[in-house]
């Protein structure tokens, strides 16, 4: 199965928005399209009541062409990872300049730009500046549960990742479909294109990955 990796946001911005999402799932047509949710929220995925753009996105394609929704990602995280996840980024957001310089850009580029910029080399350098951004700033707190807590969410992200691909090759295996897409958050883009690189060099049967951008 070729699939596709469009990276995206969760709520729209500037010219990211439903409208220029559906577009891209029409310009490229799958057969399945691998979302980035756990299984319990296929539901509200499907009927675009999950409240994100790509299930919104998805819900009006699904009206046009029956489609197969794979849900990828593993079971949602505890309430508190999500609650101290936040309190080490409102901390470094507070303590960094170099932080806020960066996702504000990003941001702007996001609002200006849209899905190729997303999509793009730029995009994956500034996340992967402000990771390293994170990093830098968690350490020079100096707090030992703030590491701890950056430890985990940087575990968690990569055992997501790991899943998601594991996932969808598992999917391709047992599927005759012909084309598929993955939608994910831009954040994760990059991590998961090194991923797939790396998977190819033990040969992961079924899948057959584009990974380079086609939406300028």
């Amino acid at each position: 199965m070729r699939i596709s990796l469009i990276g995206t946001i969760h709520a729209e911005n500037g010219r990211v928005n439903l409208a220029a999402l559906r577009t891209i799932l029409e310009h490229l047509q799958p057969d399945v399209i691998f979302a980035e949710i756990p299984t319990a929220n296929l539901a509200d995925y499907l009927d675009g009541s999950h409240g994100n753009l790509e299930s919104a996105a998805v819900a009006l394609y699904r009206k046009r062409r029956p489609v197969d929704v794979v849900p990828v990602d593993l079971n949602k995280p505890s309430d508190e990872f999500f609650r101290k996840s936040e309190e080490m980024f409102k901390k470094v957001e507070r303590t960094s300049s170099e932080y806020r310089r960066l996702m504000d850009q990003n941001n702007l580029d996001t609002r200006d730009h849209g899905f190729p910029y997303l999509n793009s080399d730029r995009c994956a350098q500034t996340w992967e500046a402000i990771y390293d951004e994170v990093c830098a700033t968690v350490e020079w707190i100096g707090d030992a549960r703030l590491r701890q807590t950056y430890a985990l969410w940087n575990e968690t992200n990569d055992r997501r990742e790991m899943g998601m691909l594991k996932n969808i090759n598992g999917y391709c295996t047992r599927s005759a479909l012909s084309h598929g897409v993955l939608l994910l958050g831009a954040g994760h883009r990059k991590a998961m294109v090194e991923k797939v690189q790396k998977q190819r060099g033990v040969g992961a049967p079924g899948a057959s990955w584009n990974l380079e951008s086609s939406l300028d």
